[in-house]
């Protein structure tokens, strides 16, 4: 089995490692254009996952040793025609089950999400106000979200039933940063019982300079001030909340390689994470760069467990878990560096790199 070495270190690859998750991309298609999603660099034409990939990748999966599929990805997961169909073949080989969504046609699927024994539900709302919401979820609406989490509250309130367990992902920016001391209330109302509150992933400079909430003083005094608020609030509402880091100083920790999971696009090519599932461009701290989709095999032509264990993505499983790669993102150079241009390779010679991802940095948060 592979070896890896750093410095006078030897680590072997366990010959027994295995996958635990799966996040399975199974459309790009999206009924909102939130203006700071990264769908908008999405080049290639949308489309649906087929009935007979996903099989696939299920039945990998479940030789593979996984326990939990996620579907989210790039594109609405409920926009699929056969999603409830995939929920219900997965449940039925044991598996658990993450759904994230925008929560546009949950009130049309709560029933069904219920029935079928979902456990996680991660519902995006980026704002409590209704016109700041649909400025934001260009599309959206959020009296539909609500009526879709309230619905779900009253089904699960008259059969009893502990799950699906509710939560809401809540992207900050300088926009709404301050419906954030609105979130527990909203959350308690909605029957929802964690709100996790992750920064934006600017898309340009000039995109980062307008919404980036890390980037202005303010809004982060602001974030401060409320995470102590909110943190004492929680505690008699039974409602947790998770914050980011507002600065590039905190521990790098991979959220995919922690938690053994990989990324399934929706043509069965493998990818590390979300965010390096498709080519697009960021900008954070002021640098823009090009992120190149890192392909680490195709579902759709060999064994799931196969890939997991191959040396390619071992090594990047373990430059990511050791994090043997510098921190581009506190670097007094990075404004000048041409390795920040892209993700395909940095100064130690790590290719790829995971060197200045925000989510390593806990700048942003992933629904896994």
């Amino acid at each position: 089995m592979h070896e890896f070495r750093y410095g006078e270190w030897v680590v072997k690859l366990d010959p027994a490692t295995r996958p635990r998750e799966v996040m399975v991309e199974v459309t790009t298609r999206c009924n909102y254009s939130c203006i700071h999603c990264f769908r908008n660099y999405l080049k290639e034409p949308n489309r649906d996952m087929g009935l007979n990939l996903f099989e696939k990748i299920l039945g990998d999966s479940k030789r593979a040793g996984v326990v939990k599929v996620v579907f989210s990805g790039w594109g609405e997961p409920l926009v699929h025609p056969r999603i409830m169909e995939f929920i219900e073949m997965s449940k039925s080989v044991g598996m658990s089950v993450l759904l994230n969504t925008n929560g546009a046609l949950l009130e049309h699927y709560a029933e069904e999400v219920a029935k079928l024994g979902v456990e996680e539900l991660v519902v995006s709302v980026d704002s409590v106000e209704t016109d700041l919401y649909q400025a934001v979820r260009v599309g959206g609406s959020l009296k539909e979200v609500v009526k879709g989490l309230l619905k779900l509250k009253e089904i699960r309130r008259a059969r009893s039933l502990w799950r699906p367990v509710v939560s809401i992902h809540f992207t900050v920016t300088r926009l709404n940063y301050r419906d954030v001391p609105k979130l527990v209330s909203f959350a308690k109302e909605m029957g929802v019982t964690r709100v996790t509150i992750s920064n934006v992933v600017p898309l340009s400079s000039e995109h980062e300079n307008m919404n980036a909430c890390y980037a202005d003083p303010e809004c982060v005094k602001y974030m401060e001030r409320a995470r102590e608020v909110l943190g004492k609030e929680s505690l008699d509402s039974n409602v947790a909340i998770e914050f980011p880091s507002f600065s590039t100083m905190a521990e790098r920790r991979c959220p995919f390689a922690l938690r053994y999971a990989l990324y399934v696009r929706v043509d069965g090519r493998v990818a590390p994470c979300i965010y390096y599932a498709h080519e697009w461009r960021s900008s954070v701290m002021g640098v823009e760069r090009a992120i190149r989709p890192v392909a680490l095999g195709d579902v759709a032509r060999c064994d799931l467990a196969e890939l997991w264990r191959s040396e390619a993505y071992a090594r990047l499983r373990f430059r990511t878990t050791f994090f043997t790669m510098p921190s581009c993102l506190d670097c007094p150079l990075q404004k000048y560096c041409i390795y920040m241009l892209s993700n395909e390779v940095d100064c130690w010679g790590n290719t790829p790199t995971c060197a200045h991802c925000p989510y390593s940095h806990d700048m942003a948060r992933c629904p896994l």
